[in-house]
């Protein structure tokens, strides 16, 4: 492992340094995982037993937790620790450092994802009183099950997205203090870019359906700051001696892994939603 951090640039493609799912996790794995998620949320819900309006508030929170962590291991979140986190290359404008880049990186992403978050509530606050909160519960259980199988390969769900990365050319164009704050902008939202975990369209449905701009943007605020560890870690690791190539190769490892359980925990919240509206 050590060897792998702390390898130098790869100057060829490596396409399948990102494994498939299937070779990461082996099925008996994931079945496992699928079996004790649902165990997990179900036992949960029946020692709490929280009421309907408690319980979907608890989901969205979850759902937002687990997106701030599931939204890391991506080629976006690569993208952003290589500027955040790596050093400034000579000849290049400003004086910033790794650290600034990283406060500017989360200065942008957490206003533009907080006020999508409580723009998201607004808008679900006209709706969500004229509906039932057992049967938006339910909804919100049944997609919360599908798309945690869909991470754990067993179903396939759609995943509309902008197949987008971060712009390339604004990092040979502008100040890398610059780039990061505008990173951060345009990652905010979360549907402005590649949209990495399923726990994403979780949360937003979960916030729709509360229809709680405070909700929201709490949660979409929990999720940029969520999305600031890989550049985070990159910064602790450089600063220990350790190479940036080798750290974002580690992050494709270990994506496939994280998916997995982000599978299981999106089972484990459709679990809890459902016993909780028995």
């Amino acid at each position: 492992m050590t060897t792998v951090l702390n390898h130098g640039p790869i100057e060829t493609d490596l396409p399948d340094i990102r494994p498939a799912l299937g070779d990461a996790v082996a099925a008996p794995a994931r079945l496992g995982l699928i079996a004790t998620a649902g165990a997990v949320g179900a036992g949960v819900a029946t020692l709490a037993n929280p009421a309907t309006s408690t319980a979907l508030t608890a989901a969205v929170v979850g759902a937002g937790l687990v997106t701030s962590l599931a939204a890391n291991w991506s080629t976006c979140g690569m993208s952003v620790a290589g500027v955040v986190a790596a050093p400034k290359q000579p000849g290049r404008k400003g004086t910033s450092t790794p650290v600034r880049r990283l406060a500017w990186h989360a200065l942008g992403s957490v206003t533009t994802g907080a006020v999508t978050g409580a723009a998201l509530g607004a808008l679900g606050s006209l709706v969500s009183g004229h509906l039932s909160v057992a049967w938006m519960l339910f909804g919100w259980a049944l997609f919360a099950l599908a798309y945690g199988l869909h991470e754990l390969g067993v179903l396939t769900m759609p995943a509309p997205m902008r197949r987008q990365q971060l712009p390339r050319h604004l990092r040979r164009t502008m100040e890398p203090w610059k780039v990061s704050l505008l990173f951060g902008a345009i990652i905010g939202p979360g549907f402005l870019i590649f949209i990495r975990s399923s726990a994403y369209y979780l949360l937003v449905l979960g916030v729709l359906a509360v229809g709680s701009p405070a909700l929201g943007a709490a949660m979409f605020t929990v999720v940029s700051l969520g999305r600031c560890m890989p550049s985070l870690a990159a910064i602790v690791h450089t600063r220990r001696g350790g190479s940036m190539p080798g750290f974002l190769s580690v992050m494709c490892v270990v994506d496939r892994r994280v998916q997995s359980v982000t599978g299981a925990a999106l089972v484990a919240l459709a679990a809890f939603a459902a016993v909780a509206l028995v």
